[in-house]
């Protein structure tokens, strides 16, 4: 359907956005909840310590809730009746559609879909943005036309040249957003009747949509079926393959009875795997070509470098150079290229990448496609160069530009001077700027306890530095790109400062200050074409990195680097100073300076080898704690029932063939990791596996566990009110106080202990997997097990982690790191409880006992404050604590077996 006539029409709903991190709409009904009850009793909506204890008694007490009907159903009153303030609605949904991760791989993929042409009109009920930043993220398509508003609908066209993107229900930005149950029981009769020709003309495909919408499914589906002459060019319904049997929405199963065969089910695994491998990969593994159509409308506010140059012509045009560029670009995405040139291959791929424009029967360049394949763009844009400047003593300039330099006196500095304008395409400017470059960027000996060859700049920061430069510039601006070079620094002004999209992401906060401090996807692009076609080559990254990789690079050479907008955001200038030492010119060896040196430390443990396998075996359990209950006596493993399924990190073949077990020997099966991940919520599996095994780990060593809050303890002896631990620390054996009584300030007896507590997370990282340690409190009643408060206590002990700083959680992190791995060097296995007659089934899990870590230059964190725990606030989280332990019946408290004795508990209990 993609590659054919006519090409489909897309409507997309809330399911397409979950794994991009916006709620579907029965968790959006509880967040709502959640920010309502913080208003209404003064606390902020993202406090970590309000719990779903605290506001899920009030949300079920409102008149209108009704625990008969899902909470999905309810969306429109939780809208109405929590969020009946237009401002506090807007403020709502402007955070929930913003969440802190990318855009899923589905939308990134849908991006590159709709650049090449095979999808040009996407209809969508959500409010979201993933497809806009999904296109910002991949740089393409280089133009999208949102529309959101009435009046947006001017741009809309039922043949549009460039993709179109239209919001049914509405924008949260402009308070036209329909939300409530009165909103979306009719469509706006003018969206209505634009987009109704293309629902008789094209084939319609819908995903993530479940068809609840009167709006939608009579407005555009049920009241026009005659017009549409019954769907003629079909309806095509993705559906979950694990849901394609069961009943659908009622107006959705009216809609496919009315059309008859014009309506299909489409089972699918996700959005993301259809518009990923089942579509974007599948298409371009086959050689599928681009489609660039040439009828519709073209929106006045395209970028300039995707305008036509005036007086351009196909001629100026070095066409092996483009085909060259354009067959590496076709290399990166996996499309086919042809060897050797092809005109008509190279013309097309070319107006494809919007670097030609084709008016009737004339074909010319595009701005970019003059500034990237002319031999000398500043022919038709006079600014299109660089002046490269160099001051500084003569023989340094000799030493780096060479002996024939030109060079003038310079009386600012007692020096001299030396100019050169850098001409031709951007890939030459490029290329000569590197060079040039390169000869000053001065390379020595660096002495240290073991010397290395350095250089003066980090290379890939000064390649980021020009590329930026060349990239992002506003060509209409008078004047070229400067860069000056000195012995200390090199300082780089580009025409053009900060573009609107970037300016909308940072507010009013300065963009250095929120690099710095780790944002990372601060994106957006001036010049997209030159942007896309440099990415094409490898100049450039699609992940907003440049200015965080030019800080922190060179950072790591020890050097310091500013950037900003300046003179009214009329350029944006970029100072990398070099690095400190004073070199040699004789020997060419400078002594290193590490005063601002610092070592940070990461607080995770790598999973040196993962269990190769994950057994499973069949239950009529419906939970983890119901299958351990109710298998009595008999053994069970560590594990996790999901979906009717039990799954174990144990050899469940063995265990079912030597022992008595309530599975089912016939029905055990195994996965691999990667076959379990590939299954819903199957990396959720993995994970409460490998933390079980930890934890599991943790109580053989003799610790207390809090299976529910995923977290360990030591307990205190049985005879005294302190526990200490001696351990080799980083550099010595060291004594660590790991419990602690805590007594009434005005008696002198024991309120409660306070225990050093090991938090346990297991996340991947890229294609490692690594066990995440959070140093942090346990707070008991009897020094043992006997937690006391309630859910209050995960804030409890936040607040009192929260007056540990630097060193003191670098010894938590080396001593906790110390007591997983026994005491030994380099990896150590999880233990099972060697008492548990289950543990000779146990899996192999090695752990690396090193936390990684890397040195930086510390004045990158000078803009951090120092902060000292205040014995006030001690104090008073003292008094909260013993209050809390009051509560507690001493008489109820039953003092724990040994460690380590009890029989075995599952995650859930």
């Amino acid at each position: 359907m993609l590659l054919g006539r006519p090409e489909p029409v897309l409507l997309i709903g809330a399911g397409a956005s979950i794994s991009s991190g916006i709620p579907a709409a029965g968790e959006a009904v509880e967040r709502i909840a959640k920010w309502r009850w913080c208003l209404d009793n003064d606390r902020l909506p993202n406090d970590p310590s309000v719990r779903r204890a605290d506001y899920w008694p009030w949300l079920t007490a409102q008149p209108w809730f009704s625990a008969d009907v899902h909470l999905a159903e309810l969306y429109p009153d939780a809208v109405k009746h929590l969020l009946n303030v237009s401002n506090d609605r807007r403020l709502f949904f402007e955070d929930l559609i913003h969440p802190p991760v990318h855009p899923n791989r589905g939308y990134r993929s849908l991006a590159n879909i709709l650049h090449q042409g095979w999808i040009t009109t996407v209809l969508t009920t959500n409010f979201d943005e993933c497809i806009q930043n999904a296109r910002v993220l991949v740089t393409r398509p280089h133009h999208l036309v949102a529309i959101k508003t009435p009046s947006d609908l001017v741009r809309f066209s039922s043949a549009p040249e460039n993709p179109q993107l239209v919001y049914l229900h509405g924008s949260v930005e402009h308070l036209t957003d329909k939300n409530l149950a009165i909103d979306v029981q009719n469509m706006d009769g003018e969206i209505v009747e634009r987009v109704r020709p293309l629902l008789r003309d094209h084939p319609i495909i819908v995903v993530g949509y479940r068809g609840a919408e009167p709006s939608v499914m009579r407005g555009l589906f049920l009241d026009n079926i005659s017009y549409t002459n019954n769907f003629y060019h079909g309806i095509y319904w993705c559906m979950l393959d694990r849901e394609i049997d069961t009943q659908m929405p009622p107006m959705v199963s009216e809609l496919a009875s009315a059309i008859g065969g014009n309506f299909t089910k489409v089972p699918i695994s996700g959005f993301d795997d259809l518009f990923e491998i089942e579509l974007y990969s599948r298409l371009i593994a086959e050689g599928a070509q681009p489609t660039r159509r040439n009828h519709g409308y073209r929106p006045p506010e395209l970028p300039l470098d995707m305008s036509p140059i005036a007086g351009g012509a196909l001629d100026g045009i070095d066409r092996v150079l483009l085909f060259t560029r354009l067959r590496e670009y076709a290399a990166v995405l996996n499309n086919w290229a042809p060897d050797s040139y092809e005109e008509e291959w190279t013309l097309r791929i070319a107006s494809t990448f919007n670097l030609l424009i084709t008016a009737g029967v004339t074909t010319a360049p595009s701005v970019a496609g003059w500034l990237l394949f002319a031999n000398d763009p500043s022919t038709l844009v006079p600014n299109a160069f660089v002046r490269f400047s160099a001051k500084g003593p003569v023989l340094w300039l000799r030493n780096c530009l060479g002996d024939d330099v030109d060079l003038v006196p310079d009386a600012d500095n007692g020096g001299a001077l030396a100019e050169v304008e850098i001409r031709g395409n951007l890939w030459s400017q490029l290329d000569q700027l590197t060079e040039l470059l390169s000869r000053v960027n001065r390379q020595f000996r660096l002495k240290q306890e073991v010397s290395r060859q350095v250089r003066s700049y980090s290379p890939l920061a000064l390649k980021e530095m020009i590329v930026n430069a060349l990239v992002h510039r506003d060509y209409t601006c008078i004047g070229p790109v400067e860069i000056e070079v000195t012995p200390e620094r090199i300082v780089t002004r580009s025409p053009g400062g900060l573009v609107d999209t970037v300016a909308a992401q940072i507010y009013d906060q300065e963009l250095q200050a929120l690099i710095k401090s780790g944002r990372r996807s601060i994106k957006g692009y001036r010049n997209p074409v030159i942007s896309d076609l440099f990415y094409g080559g490898g100049q450039m990254d699609h992940t907003g990195s440049g200015l965080s990789d030019m800080w922190k690079e060179t950072i790591n050479n020890n050097g310091d680097v500013d950037f900003g907008p300046e003179d009214e955001n009329k350029a944006f200038v970029v100072e990398i100073r070099a690095r400190p030492e004073a070199v040699d010119d004789i020997t060419n060896t400078a002594v290193a300076d590490e005063s601002q040196v610092t070592r940070f430390t990461t607080n995770l443990l790598p999973i040196h080898t993962m269990p190769d396998r994950i057994w499973h075996a069949g239950t009529t359990a419906t939970y983890t704690g119901g299958l351990f209950r109710s298998a009595g006596d008999l053994p069970v493993p560590p594990g996790h029932v999901q979906d009717g399924r039990f799954y174990t990190l144990y050899d469940l073949d063995e265990i079912t063939s030597s022992l008595v077990t309530p599975f089912d020997a016939g029905d055990v099966e195994t996965v691999t990791p990667q076959e379990l991940i590939a299954l819903p919520n199957g990396e959720n599996i993995l994970i409460k596996l490998l933390v079980d095994a930890v934890l599991e780990h943790c109580r053989t060593l003799g610790m207390q566990i809090d299976f529910k809050r995923k977290r360990a303890h030591f307990p205190r002896f049985e005879e005294g009110h302190e526990r200490r631990i001696t351990y080799k620390a980083r550099y010595k054996r060291a004594t660590r106080t790991v419990v602690k009584a805590r007594t009434k300030r005005n008696t002198g007896e024991i309120s409660y202990y306070e225990h050093k507590a090991l938090s346990i997370m297991v996340a991947p990282y890229g294609a490692e997997w690594c066990i995440i340690l959070s140093p942090g409190y346990a707070f008991t009643r009897n020094g043992f097990g006997r937690l006391i408060g309630n859910e209050l206590i995960n804030s409890l002990s936040t607040r009192r982690a929260a007056k540990d700083f630097n060193s003191n959680v670098h010894n938590d992190l080396a001593f906790w790191q110390a007591m997983l791995a026994d005491q030994t060097e380099g990896v150590f296995s999880l233990q099972p409880d060697g008492r548990d007659e289950l543990s000779s089934f146990a899996p192999n899990i090695v752990i690396s006992n090193q936390l990684p870590g890397t040195s930086l230059n510390s004045s990158a964190l000078e803009e951090l404050t120092s902060i000292e725990a205040d014995q006030d606030e001690l104090d008073e989280l003292d008094d909260e604590l013993s209050a809390m332990a009051d509560m507690v019946e001493l008489d109820d408290l039953r003092e724990p077996e040994p460690a380590g004795s009890s029989g075995r508990v599952s995650a859930d209990d």
